[in-house]
Formats: structure tokens, sequence, C-alpha cells
């Protein structure tokens, strides 16, 4: 994982071309996540996009410690712990309660959340909003926050973070050589790519451009099948991914 930006929402190209070459854009991307992290999926687990989705944040914890340990907030709950608790007790036995169909516990899980939102505020220092751009703001959920809270990294370090896991060089490098590893974020982004939220532009996906990018993309395993190190792969697919997405990308969102 590259350095983490800590003071501003900071693109990779990987994660520009993951969504921009399908149609998708990125401040569209983000806040159908955002919306979609569920704090009562920290301790049960579904199919479900509100699944994929938390745990894309979650997953990234190792990646971020590993790679700059200094991130990690030391901020204590202190007398609150004790009203915290009962609320996260609540959350587990719901979890486990066999009764309850995934939907209904998402929506009782959503009710204890609120009452742990509500105890929790006085501590969480980041503002509801984050801004991609000097036009673009990110509206940040309590269910976000509360995670954001409860694992120690700011907003802006966990969306960079998640970004950071989302790239076609590594998806399909894998893929060829046959390593695929879970990626919550990328699973989350496969079904957006698939019509999930109907971020994806039809016009853009009618292109020629588009199309031309596609079918470059599908020669990529026969084109480099020699190259069987995935890091070298995923090098290679990217300088070509770059090299296609400004070749029959980037015109369409240059209005050419």
């Amino acid at each position: 994982m590259n350095k983490i930006e800590t003071e501003f929402l900071d693109v990779p190209m990987d994660f520009r071309i993951a969504c921009e070459a399908f149609g998708i854009m990125v401040p569209d991307f983000l806040q159908l996540i955002i919306r979609h992290v569920s704090f009562a999926n920290l301790f049960m687990h579904d199919d479900s996009e509100y699944d994929l989705a938390t745990k894309a944040f979650v997953q990234s914890d190792d990646k971020i410690t590993k790679a700059q340990p200094d991130l990690k907030g030391k901020q204590t709950l202190g007398e609150h712990g004790k009203t915290i608790l009962p609320h996260i007790r609540s959350l587990v036995k719901l979890s486990m309660n066999r009764s309850y169909s995934k939907t209904m516990k998402r929506e009782k899980g959503r009710k204890i959340t609120d009452k742990l939102y509500r105890v929790c505020s006085p501590h969480i220092k980041h503002k509801p909003y984050l801004y991609l751009n000097e036009e673009t703001k990110l509206t940040l959920t309590k269910d976000f926050l509360l995670v954001c809270l409860i694992h120690q990294f700011s907003p802006t370090v966990y969306i960079n973070a998640l970004m950071q896991c989302i790239s076609l060089a590594d998806l399909y490098a894998r893929q060829h050589l046959d390593k695929l590893v879970y990626n919550a974020a990328l699973g989350f982004y496969i079904r957006v790519q698939h019509g999930y939220g109907h971020l994806m532009d039809t016009n853009h996906i009618n292109t020629l451009g588009f199309k031309d990018f596609i079918l470059d993309l599908q020669e990529f395993d026969v084109r480099y099948f020699f190259i069987r190190d995935l890091e070298k792969r995923t090098a290679v697919y990217r300088a070509r991914l770059e090299e296609v997405f400004e070749e029959k990308i980037n015109q369409y969102y240059d209005g050419e």
C-alpha cells in the first residue's frame, strides 16, 4: 500500500480508472459505499452490499497499521465505556438471533446504532462531511463515523485507504494468475460495475472508446501470459490500463 494522505482525499489513478473507465463518477461511488456502511455489520455477516461496504473499510485496518502505524488514534471513551458496552452486547446478541431475517437484523441494528451514536457523539471530533474538491462534498453517516471512532482512524485516512484497495490492474493480474484474495472493497466495486446503485453512465458505456477499452482489457491474459510474477504482471497491467484510459476514455470526460 502506498503512503496514505491524511489531510485531504487523494484519489489514486488506479481507483480513478476503475471508476471512470466504466462510467462511474468517483464522488458517486464514494458516497454510495459510505452510505452503505452499517455499524451493526461489524458483528454479523451476510451477503449484502451493506456487509461488503462495512468490511471494506474495516479490512483496511491491518494495511494502514502496517504501512503507517502512527495513523491509528489513541482516543479513549473514558467514562462512557460502561454506557457503550450494553449497546455492543445488544448488537452481538442480535447477530446470533436466528429468528430474524438479515433485513430485520439490519433494521433493529440501526436503532441500537442510533442509541450508541448519541452516547458517542461528544467524542466524535470529525465533521459529518468531507470535501473531495472545492465543489464536491461527501456526507458522512452516523454508522461510518462510529466505525471511524471505534477503529481509531480519521474519515480521510479510512477513505484514502479504501480507494487504494480498488485496482483493475491488481484484480485482473490476480484473476489471470489464479491468486485472488478476499477484498471486500473490490467486491462492492464489482457489484456497482454490474449495475448496483445505477451509477454507470449509459451514454459512456455505449461509446466506441469504452468498447475499445474493453476489447483491449480482454486481451491482457493472452498478451502477457508469459509474465508469471504477480507484482510484475500488475505493473504491466497498470501501465497499459493508464495508456488505454488516456487514449480511449479520458476524451469522454474532457468532452471531446
